[in-house]
């Protein structure tokens, strides 16, 4: 049983657009607007903009199988009730997956709730989701939902798992729908910002450790952080906002940056307490050990993003 264009719509999250083009379906974790924006950047930044972290298809079914053809994007998970079951590392090459989603716990014909986690960082494409005939499946119903806004530690990169970084976990914690907006390199750029058609109980944004280098003139950073989060709280005033300031780290010879950077993480923790949002110390999320790192100065391991995430959830959970 193939599924169609508008069927699949029904069981995707983590998606602003959908849509059909050149026999395959599109999805998207941004706007045009912001892909526009980014790629006015650089070439890297808007196909990052691009890549379809954070979209799933997340239903219930009985059937005992699915298939997916992939025309483009390495790296696709399946879950099964929440547990990794499958992960595919092929590349960019166009393939077709067919998977059992038979398991010790549940036998066949049973219902079970399936994820297909699409790539974080690269751009993924499929042409079709079949499912065995007969089955039936249904959209999941969530609980919350999330908006995550930020670079490449809100991407997932470095994760082994794309869905075990820490906005994945944090999503999956509080039983929710959630667009990733993660860019990796990106940075408070009031061009890129826009609202898409979803409407988010809290927001998450984590930007500030690559304005930092972006922005060689203090002032313009200072001033590109200020008038973003003016337009975070214009577009989010009545929703529950909190700004993560950047987490540990180095520069790329592991040595530890210095004051510049820390009054840098102050000043997007004042600007963010000013216009009234909840303020999250990123240095209380990932202890400075580079063994938390899957580069030893930037990037948290899947062992860093679980502390990330666990400690997030912490201070955020009777908030939410």
């Amino acid at each position: 049983m193939k599924l169609t264009l508008e069927e699949i719509k029904t069981i995707t999250a983590g998606a602003v657009r959908i849509f059909e083009k050149d026999g395959a379906f599109r999805f998207h974790k941004c706007t045009e607007k912001q892909v526009d924006a980014w790629y006015k950047e650089s070439d890297t930044l808007g196909y990052r903009a691009e890549a379809t972290t954070g979209i799933r298809l997340d239903f219930y079914t009985n059937s005992d199988n699915i298939a997916f053809y992939v025309k483009r994007g390495g790296k696709y998970e399946v879950k099964i009730d929440g547990l990794i079951t499958h992960q595919y590392l092929e590349g960019e090459s166009e393939r077709n997956y067919r998977v059992s989603l038979v398991i010790p716990q549940k036998p066949m014909g049973q219902r079970k709730r399936v994820t297909v986690v699409f790539p974080s960082h690269s751009i993924g494409i499929i042409s079709s989701l079949e499912l065995d005939d007969g089955a039936y499946f249904e959209p999941v119903n969530t609980a919350k939902k999330l908006l995550f806004i930020g670079d490449s530690i809100t991407q997932g990169c470095a994760s082994f798992y794309d869905s075990l970084s820490y906005a994945y976990r944090v999503t999956d914690y509080f039983d929710a729908d959630s667009v990733i907006n993660g860019i990796g390199g990106a940075y408070y750029l009031t061009g890129s910002f826009d609202t898409p058609d979803f409407d988010p109980d809290a927001v998450f944004l984590a930007y500030g450790t690559n304005d930092y280098f972006h922005y060689r003139d203090e002032e313009k950073r200072d001033r590109m952080a200020r008038e973003y989060l003016d337009l975070i709280k214009e577009a989010y005033e009545k929703k529950k906002v909190f700004v993560i300031s950047p987490i540990w780290r180095a520069n790329d010879k592991c040595e530890v940056l210095g004051e510049n950077f820390h009054a840098f993480r102050l000043y997007i923790e004042k600007l963010a307490r000013e216009r009234g949002f909840f303020v999250i110390d990123g240095l209380s999320l990932v202890p400075p050990q580079p063994r938390m790192y899957n580069d030893k100065y930037l990037h948290p391991n899947d062992l860093g993003f679980s502390l990330y995430a666990e400690n997030l959830i912490k201070q955020v959970k009777d908030l939410i």
